[in-house]
This record gives structure tokens, C-alpha cells and sequence, in this order.
């Protein structure tokens, strides 16, 4: 039983789904659709390739700093494959076959992998932070308010640690030459050797601010795209900080093993967020099912992309340096 476990919370997202619409009207449904203003979503989706530039520099500003250097049209198009993984796995942890890109074109395995959880843990900073603003959002809909806004600083505070211990040179040489070693000794030898891989890695600032800026500016276009499809569905009432902290609760929420790509919980938040403002559960429906064509939009770019390039295969576009410049 407890190894089903893990995939019976993955079903619980799901059951909300069906019960939303079990109770949801079929006609408002499709009214609210046939009444969607087509522009606002198609520019959603077209800003979907300086997205994903954006993201893709962050990444191999990362890389960069840890000895490899990969050319924009490499990352770009390794980013957009992240993409497709990633939205079709659980949790996203698809996007990690990032670092087996990697791996198979000659990198070593330990930074390729630390540079991508480096890459999502600087998204899921931003996203936490701006999460309470949900939180404050949802009001008296969601019981223990308190409680659960000290959850998601918890959980901002937790993810800055974690930020350091990998990013900064000696807390992560102490978590791996001396911590995990006593815990896992006969993972010494490995340890070390991803020690040594990492040596180059370090918290400073001409690292962090462009990261910084960066997972800043792709959160602004992330949030643009998804006001987008709240003007597109005439939900003009609802305000832009409640756009922002929904947008950002939905993200975090995301990564929890309780839901496949975050249906089911979605809608929760969007229908909780929503009825405040007068509108119902049907157009919070089909405003989560709007969000959902964004993450298709992704699928379907990096499944395209994956033919050009497979896994396995040794492409040009990345290097290795010895010694980092400043």
C-alpha cells in the first residue's frame, strides 16, 4: 500500500476536478467560452518565446559559472525540451533530464544537475515570496489564514536556505565532505568527487543579481500572460496583486504531490479567488482550463524541439572551461 501511496495523492487534485465539474452548469460553460476574447489569448501565447529567452540565459548564466559554457541557441532549445518534460511528469521533475543533456554531451553530471535545481529553486523563491499575496487574497475562504501564511514563508525561508547551502562554497563543501558523509559513508567517494565539480560555484553578487533580475523579469512575463487571459474572459474586476499572488500560489501549489500539472488544485484557488468578485465557478473553469493551454503551448514546442535534439546524441553548442573568468 504505501508504495501506491504517492500516486493516490497525485489523485486527489484529479477527484476535485471531477466534483468541480459534476456540479458545474454545461451552458455557462460554454457560454463563457464562446464569449472569450481571442486576441488577449493569442498574445498570451505569443510571448511565450521571450519567456523562455529569458529563462534560458538565467540557466546558462548558472552553467557559466560552473565551467560550462552553452550558446544561447543550445540552451533555448534545451530549455524549451525542459519545458516539455517537465509538464508531463510529475512534480516536474522531467525538467532534471536537462542535466542528462548534459551528461551526454560530455559534462559532468553534478553541476549539469545542481545548475538545474539551482534554476527552478530561483523560481520558486520569487513565486513563494509573491504567494502570500494569494493567501491574503482568498480571505476567510481558506481557514487558518495565519497558519497558512506562515506556511509559505516557512517554505520562502526554507527555499533560501537551501539556495545557500548549494550556491555558497562553504556551507555546501560542509553539507557534502562533512554531513552526508556520516550519514551515507559509503557515498564518500562519490561526495567528494561532486565536491570537486563544484568548487567553481560560489555566492557572489556578480552571480546573483543577473540570476536575480532575471527569474524577476520571466516571472513579470509569466504573470502578463496569465492577466491576459483574465481580460480575455472579461474578468477585468479582480485586481492585479490578486492576479499575482493566485498566479504564484497556483505555482508553489503545483509542485506538491497532490495533483498531475496541477489539476484539480488550480481550480480550487482560481474558483476560491474568483468568488469574491462576483464570478462563478464556470468562468473560473474555464479560466483554469486557459492556464492549462499555456502549459499545452509548452508541450507541444518542446516535443518539437526534442527531435532536433535526442537524448544520447553529442551536439555542438557546449564547451567546457578549466578556469572560470571573473
Amino acid at each position: 500500500m504505501r508504495k501506491y501511496l504517492p500516486w493516490l495523492l497525485r489523485l486527489l487534485g484529479p477527484l476535485l476536478l471531477i466534483l468541480f465539474l459534476a456540479n458545474a452548469n454545461l451552458g455557462g460553460l460554454i457560454d463563457t467560452l464562446r464569449t472569450a476574447d481571442v486576441w488577449p489569448i493569442m498574445l498570451s501565447l505569443l510571448l511565450m518565446p521571450p519567456f523562455v529567452i529569458i529563462k534560458s540565459w538565467r540557466w546558462a548564466r548558472i552553467l557559466r559559472e560552473m565551467g560550462i559554457r552553452i550558446d544561447m541557441r543550445t540552451a533555448v532549445a534545451l530549455y524549451t525540451v525542459g519545458l516539455f518534460y517537465g509538464a508531463t511528469t510529475p512534480g516536474q521533475a522531467g525538467d532534471l533530464l536537462k542535466a542528462v543533456y548534459l551528461r551526454d554531451r560530455g559534462q559532468p553530471m553534478a553541476p549539469a544537475m545542481l545548475s538545474v535545481v539551482l534554476d527552478r529553486l530561483f523560481d520558486l523563491l520569487v513565486m513563494a515570496t509573491l504567494a502570500t499575496l494569494g493567501i491574503f487574497a482568498l480571505g476567510q475562504l481558506l481557514p487558518g489564514r495565519a497558519l497558512q501564511t506562515a506556511l509559505v514563508i516557512a517554505m520562502g525561508l526554507g527555499m533560501v536556505a537551501l539556495t545557500v547551502v548549494l550556491t555558497a562554497r562553504g556551507p555546501r563543501e560542509w553539507v557534502l565532505t562533512g554531513l552526508l558523509p556520516k550519514v551515507a559513508p559509503r557515498l564518500k567517494v562519490s561526495l567528494d568527487r561532486w565536491n570537486s565539480q563544484l568548487t567553481s560555484l560560489t555566492l557572489r553578487p556578480q552571480l546573483l543579481v543577473p540570476v536575480a533580475l532575471a527569474s524577476l523579469i520571466s516571472a513579470g512575463f509569466t504573470f502578463w500572460r496569465l492577466w491576459l487571459l483574465f481580460l480575455a474572459l472579461g474578468l477585468s474586476a479582480v485586481p492585479l496583486y490578486v492576479v499575482v499572488g493566485a498566479s504564484a500560489l497556483i505555482a508553489v501549489l503545483q509542485v506538491l504531490p497532490i495533483s498531475v500539472a496541477g489539476v484539480g488544485v488550480r481550480d480550487a484557488v482560481l474558483i476560491a479567488i474568483l468568488l469574491p468578485y462576483g464570478y462563478g465557478s464556470d468562468q473560473a473553469l474555464i479560466l483554469s482550463a486557459l492556464f492549462l493551454l499555456l502549459n499545452i503551448e509548452h508541450i507541444l514546442a518542446g516535443f518539437i524541439v526534442s527531435f532536433w535534439y535526442p537524448l544520447g546524441t553529442m551536439q555542438a553548442g557546449i564547451t567546457s572551461d578549466a578556469v572560470l573568468p571573473d
